[in-house]
């Protein structure tokens, strides 16, 4: 059980940084504007990423700086083609963007896994801050694609929240947190109970945007019909209206020809 869990969490892990690019085919696509996509959720993966590199590097785990750094390449890629969009396709605001988020990324890596533990000369103490600071990214990270959930909840527009990114890190959130319930000797206690407090509210972060989407979703669903009804029932009212109107009309012409008819006569 304690393999097993790991490689499910690394699969949804994955699936969670796969799932913006959804959000790219659907604007391609013409089925989402560029402000229902929450941009904080690539700003947020860039740095959760980030830190997991660096914290990677610290305890000198080469499948955490592997992981972290492929997912840290993927999520610079989504900001890139997020900014391009952002910028109007304009050349010189666009490279200027990307400028600051690359270098950020590097400033921020090259200090938290680099400069900072030189001068702490890389104790346990920095070596859990730093697993801290990283917890609460990740937790901010689970929460991001909820960015827009009070517009949801006002105008219900479901769109505004990446579903498939919220279900991949409902169950990436769930298999971590499980797996921080397993008494596994090798990992300490103080990061086991930091791994089941991070992925426990990433986990319900995750169910309250899964639970509005799909709330609003069956409400317009359910009132679709309705809708459909009232407008049918409008369209046979303006036709009743008109043939009215026809009848009325016709009745005051022939009026008006017997009308004149008679003074003809007379």
């Amino acid at each position: 059980m304690s393999n097993v869990i790991p490689i499910l969490g690394t699969l949804f892990g994955v699936g969670v940084n796969l799932s913006p690019s959804v959000l790219f085919y659907e604007y391609n696509k013409g089925k989402r504007e560029l402000n229902t996509i929450p941009e904080i959720m690539f700003i947020t993966g860039v740095l959760s990423c980030t830190m997991n590199s660096a914290y990677g590097i610290l305890v000198k785990d080469l499948n955490i700086m592997i992981n972290s750094i492929v997912c840290t390449i993927i999520q610079l890629m989504y900001a890139t083609i997020y900014l391009y969009l952002y910028s109007n396709k304009g050349i010189v605001k666009f490279f200027i963007y990307v400028f600051i988020v690359y270098d950020l990324t590097l400033e921020i890596l090259y200090v938290f896994a680099d400069v900072i533990p030189f001068h702490f000369k890389k104790t346990d103490t920095y070596v859990h801050i730093t697993g801290y600071i990283t917890s609460v990214i990740t937790v901010l990270n689970a929460g991001a694609p909820g960015q827009k959930i009070r517009e949801v909840w006002k105008t219900g527009d479901y769109l505004k929240i990446p579903i498939f990114t919220s279900i991949a890190q409902f169950f990436c959130s769930g298999t971590w947190a499980c797996y921080g319930f397993i008494p596994i000797e090798i990992i300490e206690i103080q990061s086991r109970i930091m791994i089941i407090i991070t992925n426990v509210l990433g986990l319900i972060l995750s169910a309250i945007q899964i639970v509005s989407y799909f709330y609003f979703y069956v409400t317009k669903k359910k009132n679709a019909p309705k809708s459909n009804k009232n407008k049918e029932d409008n369209q046979e009212e303006e036709e009743e209206e008109e043939e009215t109107v026809d009848e009325n009309e016709k009745r005051n012409s022939s009026n008006l020809i017997e009308y004149n008819v008679e003074r003809y006569d007379e």
